[in-house]
């Protein structure tokens, strides 16, 4: 036996060559081995140590054996080290009974048989290397759990200010659409009054100003409104049912019907999946996806939109694909971001903020977005959702 730890042995005999003979009987089992010549110094050493087991010789001048077991089993430290008495003497009823009183588990007859005596004791020896072990066990879930338990406190603290950062941004939003949308609605209602006022002095580069002034506010209260937006999909308690998203690619559709006047629109449009989500979150999705496409293709003719699903690796996937203007790839990265855009306004009116919206709401959904595209030949959208399969 060669454990990878040890555990300690205590030989208690007043005669050296009794002691000289345990260790040569006990050194095949690679434990430390600590000698007493005496019941006092064997107390001695069980201050400091802890002990396997003990191997006691009755009969010793001064303190014998029965009276040294007796006062190692009034302290709590030693109370339940197993004590095996060697004697040399005849075993009586008597000295049995005060032997197992004092808390021995065997008696063993000198001279020792030096097998037997090993076996007896290799038992004490795997029986504390497994409580070695087992106490281990137990000091290291102790300390998992201490470690659980502070992180649970982190957790818990990260959360109270996730909270207080949520309503921070709820304040926020309100500011925003209050003190924000004033001024816009100032701004607006005086350049009109003062175009209504000078309509006849106005020279014409006088009037395309005032046209810019007016774009330019109409941008930032859609500016304000998609913001507001983006910060109210994190808030938004999810009302998740089974979602027809056949259904709903028919509705987003009819919702853009005044996009789609006079524009020669190829449409391939497959049998989609039912899934599990919040309605009108997955009505934004579709709507900033199909739109996107819409507005994309319009240097088309005929545009090629494409609306399709699969389901792979217990997930649903669903894709918006078309012939349009397209994308690098190199940029494809900051195609989710808020306020990222990689064609100017001039060429294709939005915010930037559509497909951040579109990542929020999947991700809250528990799926992922992500994208395709080459400049000059169309981009493909997808979003996945869990499988409810």
């Amino acid at each position: 036996m060669k454990p990878d730890k040890k555990v300690n042995i205590l030989l208690v005999d007043n005669e050296p060559a009794n002691l000289v003979a345990l260790e040569a009987t006990l050194e095949n089992l690679e434990q430390n081995l600590v000698k007493a010549a005496s019941g006092t110094e064997a107390l001695r050493r069980l201050l400091d140590q802890d002990f396997a087991v003990i191997l006691l010789d009755v009969q010793m001048p001064g303190m014998d054996g029965i009276e040294t077991a007796t006062l190692i089993r009034q302290r709590e430290r030693s109370r339940h080290i197993p004590i095996i008495f060697l004697t040399g003497a005849f075993k009586t009823e008597d000295m049995m009974f005060k032997g197992y009183s004092t808390g021995a588990v065997d008696y063993l007859i000198k001279p020792l048989v030096s097998g037997i005596l090993r076996v007896k004791v290799e038992v004490f020896v795997e029986l504390a290397l497994a409580r070695q072990k087992l106490q281990e066990e137990i000091a290291e879930r102790v300390r998992i759990a201490s470690e659980i338990s502070k992180l649970n406190m982190i957790l818990e603290q990260k959360n109270k200010d996730l909270s207080a950062a949520n309503a921070d941004l709820e304040m926020f939003s309100y500011s925003i659409s209050h003190d924000l949308r004033g001024p816009l609605r100032h701004i607006q209602g005086y350049v009109t009054m003062l175009e209504d006022a000078l309509s006849e002095k106005l020279a014409e580069t006088e009037r395309k100003h005032m046209t810019v002034i007016q774009q330019s506010v109409q941008r930032m209260r859609q500016l304000i409104d998609d913001l507001l937006s983006f910060s109210r999909i994190g808030g938004a308690g999810m009302r998740k049912a089974e979602v027809n998203m056949d259904k709903l690619v028919q509705e987003t559709l009819s919702q853009l019907q005044p996009d789609l006047a006079k524009r020669n629109i190829d449409w391939k449009i497959g049998t989609l999946s039912v899934v599990q989500g919040d309605y009108n979150l997955l009505r934004q999705v579709l709507l900033n996806l199909i739109s996107n496409s819409v507005k994309y293709t319009r240097p088309r003719d005929p545009a090629k939109i494409e609306i399709g699903s699969a389901v792979q690796d217990g997930e649903i996937i669903i894709y918006v694909r078309d012939n349009g203007v397209g994308f690098d790839m190199n940029s494809v990265d900051k195609l989710f971001g808020v306020f990222q855009r990689l064609h100017s306004e001039s060429e294709f009116e939005g915010t930037g903020i559509g497909l951040a919206n579109v990542r929020r709401i999947i991700q809250g959904h528990g799926g992922r977005t992500w994208a395709e595209g080459k400049a000059g030949e169309g981009a493909a959208f997808y979003f996945s959702l869990p499988s409810n399969r």
